[in-house]
Parts: structure tokens; C-alpha cells; sequence
């Protein structure tokens, strides 16, 4: 009864080795044990046959990736589209080599426009104290430097105590390089003081 019991036994193990050696070996080398007695042909016929299913696991995938640049165009917009997302370059931005401040066309650099900016609260305080308060700002008004004479205008004087800035021209209505005759280029912030 043991040596039954022990062939059983030694069947199962043989049976448990023999199995695993073959699916090591189909894993490793593409070889099947069982295949090992029919003839090469057949074999490489089989292999022609499932050629259908070479790619069935990409079947459901995308095989041709985007480029960057389309990527980049879905995700950013594009300017000719009429839709960009991304940062626009200024291209008007340009440097005052005297200050060495950066301004932007047609408009004053920061520390230019801030001593435009305080010479314009000093005027508007001293219009302040020559008006009064409450009262209407109903006349002509005119702006006098220490140094300068009223000449033919007629209006509400304010006189300030200190001399004229040199970026403040005497009409502030009237651009310079407007005028006739006059020379017709750009005023630069260096040159304003």
C-alpha cells in the first residue's frame, strides 16, 4: 500500500517539475516542449497564419504620435487662428541711454514721468491755494514760472516760486514736433530732463 501511495506521490512531483520546466522554457526561448516532434515547416506556417494578430494589442491605441509643434498648437492657440494663449513679445520697448531706464514708445520712462508727475502736483496744489475751496474753476488759467512775464493773457494767474523745469514747455497744449516748419522728430525721454 506505501509503494502505491508512493508512485502516486512521485507521479504528482514528476507531473508539478515537468510543467514548470516547460513553461519556462515556451517563456524564455519561444519553444514548446510538445511541439518538439513536428516537423519546422509546420511550425513556421502556424506563425505566418497569426500574422493578422502581430499587433492586436495595439489595436485600440494611437500608433502615430503628434508632433510638438501640434501638441503645442492644440494646447497654446496660434496666432494666425486668431487664438493665442502664450506671452506676447513687446516690441516697443526700448532703453533711454542717458537714465538707463527702459520706456515704451510713445509714452514717458517711469522716473521721467515721475518728475513730470510731482512738477503737476506742485501746480495743482498752488491752483488749490489760489482758488480757495468750493469755489468754480471757471477762468482761464495760467501758469507762471519765477522769471517770466504775462505777456497779452487774460485769465487767473498762478505764480510758482521756483523756475521753469526744462521738461515742461510753455504750452503744454501744443506738441513740439507737431508744428510747421518745425523739426519733425521724436521727442526722447532723455531729452525731456
Amino acid at each position: 500500500l506505501t509503494s502505491t501511495r508512493d508512485m502516486a506521490m512521485f507521479r504528482a512531483v514528476c507531473n508539478i517539475v515537468d510543467n514548470t520546466i516547460s513553461n519556462v522554457i515556451s517563456r524564455w526561448g519561444g519553444f514548446h516542449h510538445n511541439l518538439a516532434i513536428a516537423n519546422y515547416p509546420h511550425i513556421a506556417h502556424r506563425q505566418q497564419d497569426d500574422s493578422w494578430l502581430k499587433d492586436s494589442i495595439f489595436w485600440t491605441t494611437p500608433r502615430n504620435r503628434r508632433t510638438l509643434e501640434k501638441r503645442w498648437k492644440r494646447r497654446f492657440g496660434a496666432p494666425n487662428w486668431g487664438v493665442h494663449f502664450g506671452p506676447r513679445i513687446n516690441k516697443k520697448i526700448r532703453v533711454d541711454h542717458k537714465t538707463g531706464e527702459y520706456f515704451e514708445i510713445g509714452k514717458l520712462a517711469p522716473v521721467t514721468y515721475k518728475k513730470v508727475m510731482d512738477e503737476t502736483r506742485k501746480i495743482q496744489q498752488r491752483m488749490a491755494d489760489s482758488f480757495g475751496v468750493g469755489v468754480p474753476k471757471d477762468q482761464e488759467t495760467l501758469v507762471l514760472y519765477k522769471g517770466e512775464e504775462k505777456g497779452g493773457m487774460k485769465g487767473h494767474v498762478v505764480e510758482m516760486e521756483h523756475e521753469r523745469p526744462s521738461f515742461f514747455s510753455q504750452n503744454l497744449l501744443q506738441k513740439e514736433y507737431g508744428k510747421p516748419g518745425g523739426s519733425q522728430e521724436t521727442v526722447r525721454p532723455s531729452g525731456l530732463g
